[in-house]
């Protein structure tokens, strides 16, 4: 996954973070973007926790009342004609 920083500074320092740090610069940024959220108050996400975000959300969908009984072909029926214009 690729980020493009487009502002010469920004870019510097990153640079002189990492430099100052001993880490790369993915490392560089990555520890200073979390240290931003949290003083923020604010938790990093992992990406285990944003599909565990996910799951917990689609099973709170799934538990709600359903307002139609309809499948979804009956319900596309109703909105689209046979040339797949809208009604």
């Amino acid at each position: 996954m690729g980020l493009s920083i487009k502002r010469a500074e920004t870019e510097q320092l990153a640079r002189q973070v990492a430099g100052a740090t001993g880490l790369s610069l993915t490392d560089a940024i990555h520890n200073a973007l979390s240290e931003k959220l949290r003083a923020l108050g604010l938790k990093p996400e992992t990406p285990s926790q944003r599909k565990a975000d996910i799951q917990a959300w689609l099973r709170e969908l799934d538990a709600r009342p359903r307002l139609s009984n309809k499948t979804l072909a009956e319900i596309e029926a109703e909105i689209y004609d046979e040339q797949g214009m809208l009604r």
